[in-house]
């Protein structure tokens, strides 16, 4: 259970979003330039993936603890002071995501039955990505802490174990 890749199905999401998103970019420009034809609703669906692949990404790398971090001074620091770093570390993140997705959940809903946009999608659409993402990132970082707290052993720069985050 430790071991297990609990972001697969996310990873497969991103990885078939980007690719949607490299076939579209590629269509419309095939569309407009050669065909004299653009397709008007591909600039917005690719938009609309590039949003929902950033926050599940997110999550993804929640779960890998590979967020961007300079930690030329963390891994020099005595196992008990990166311990007490690292439980610092998840309490703000977790509490930042539980305030985004809180305030994000009425957002979602007020906006349901407003449609924008060529592909006349609920406005919502737009909007459940950081409230999904966020979730998934709370999920992510708590399932890590639970299966994945690092020791407090040596530390490199690329090792797994620099943070729970």
């Amino acid at each position: 259970m430790r071991d297990r890749d609990w972001a697969l199905p996310l990873r497969i999401l991103v990885g078939m979003a980007f690719s949607a998103i490299v076939i579209l970019t590629i269509s419309q420009i095939f569309f407009r330039f050669v065909l004299d034809s653009p397709l008007i609703w591909s600039e917005e669906l690719v938009r609309l993936l590039v949003v929902w692949m950033t926050f599940i990404g997110a999550a993804v790398i929640c779960w890998d603890g590979r967020h961007l971090s300079v930690d030329v001074v963390f891994v020099r620091l005595p196992g008990k002071v990166r311990r007490a770093l690292r439980i610092f570390n998840c309490t703000v993140a977790l509490g930042f995501l539980s305030i985004l997705v809180w305030y994000s959940i009425p957002l979602v809903g007020l906006t349901m039955n407003v449609s924008i946009g060529a592909m006349d999608l609920p406005e919502a659409t737009y909007r459940a990505p950081a409230t999904i993402g966020g979730g998934l990132m709370i999920v992510f970082i708590v399932l890590r802490i639970w299966l994945r707290w690092p020791t407090d052993g040596p530390v490199s720069a690329d090792s797994e174990n620099d943070s729970v985050m």
